[in-house]
């Protein structure tokens, strides 16, 4: 009997440390997540940190007055559907990081399309290309915007364990708890232009391909469907999409600067000027008092006549000399 009991609590002791060496396999499971959270969410924001950050413009630079129309974007996997539209969000994103730069006076979206409705020219530009060159009042320059095979790419490994293989003692309907890594490789081309509108010129142009390999949690990002296999089709919400688009443009805006700064300095910039009459409160004193009347024209003495007889002179107007009283001519 005593061997028995013995025996009983031998197996009771034994099945007790198995549970407690799988719940010790949870917890630490757990706790390995929350640190692989908490170190995504720090590279999160040393993602999007500079965005919108950039060196001071040189102190003899112009500062012209540009509007940003509607971009062109091409999208491609990650952004496919509709939503929001992606030529509008990009011009507004542009805007704000253009102010950003403290190079520019930048014209809000809203009033540059005001003004070209005002003046008749909202045919001028195209997403993202001028249709035609025309004298646009308010405005010296337009931003004009190309982004092209904006797009993400996954990757999905797993690690970890099954708690279907610990031999039943948790039981958690038979799931398969384990680590997701989901890789989300994003690709951008950006091409920017600054033009003049009154001739069509392109002043300034850059070119720049952004890449970006990090694990979502490192953009920012909520994967919809992360439960999916590595090969499902990935899935992001329109503010995540314009989070992307946000750090292609910051990207392209930064490398362009040095070709900005040498534009501004060069000397060449267009700045549109109004004349205008000066207010009278302007205008000298001295200026002001009407110039005094001319002098009247002094007529030229009369020539003096003489007696063609005599030699005396002549009275002026007399028909005959006083003297001899010949006639006169």
């Amino acid at each position: 009997m005593e061997k028995g009991v013995r025996g009983t609590g031998v197996k009771g002791w034994s099945a007790r440390l198995a549970r407690v060496a799988a719940l010790c396999s949870i917890a630490s499971f757990g706790l390995a997540s929350g640190c692989a959270s908490s170190s995504e969410s720090a590279r999160s924001d040393a993602v999007t940190s500079n965005v919108g950050r950039y060196d001071a413009p040189p102190t003899a630079a112009a500062k012209p007055r540009v509007g940003v129309p509607p971009f062109n974007v091409k999208t491609g996997e990650g952004f496919g559907g509709g939503g929001t539209d992606l030529n509008d969000l990009a011009a507004d994103q542009m805007t704000t990081l253009m102010d950003a730069t403290d190079r520019f006076r930048v014209i809000e979206r809203a009033q540059l399309e005001q003004l070209l409705k005002e003046q008749n020219l909202e045919g001028i530009v195209k997403p993202g290309e001028m249709a035609k060159s025309a004298q646009v009042r308010g405005v010296d320059y337009l931003l004009l915007g190309r982004v092209t095979n904006l797009r993400m790419k996954r990757e999905e490994t797993s690690r970890g364990f099954g708690l279907g293989q610990v031999g039943g003692l948790v039981q958690l309907g038979g799931a398969d708890a384990k680590k997701k890594d989901i890789v989300i490789t994003t690709e951008a081309g950006v091409d920017i232009r600054l033009v003049d509108p009154t001739t069509g010129e392109v002043v300034m142009s850059s070119f720049s391909e952004y890449k970006k390999t990090d694990a979502a949690g490192a953009f920012g990002l909520d994967i919809l469907g992360a439960s999916a296999e590595a090969d499902a089709k990935i899935e992001i919400d329109e503010d995540d999409k314009g989070k992307i688009l946000r750090l292609a443009l910051d990207d392209a805006l930064r490398k362009s600067l040095p070709k900005l700064d040498r534009f501004l300095t060069s000397g060449r910039v267009r700045q549109e000027t109004t004349a205008t009459a000066p207010p009278a409160a302007a205008i000298p004193a001295a200026a002001a008092v009407a110039p005094a009347a001319a002098a009247p024209a002094v007529k030229p003495a009369a020539a003096k006549a003489f007696c063609a007889n005599c030699g005396k002179e002549l009275v002026a107007g007399a028909k005959f000399c006083a003297s001899c009283g010949t006639k006169t001519e």
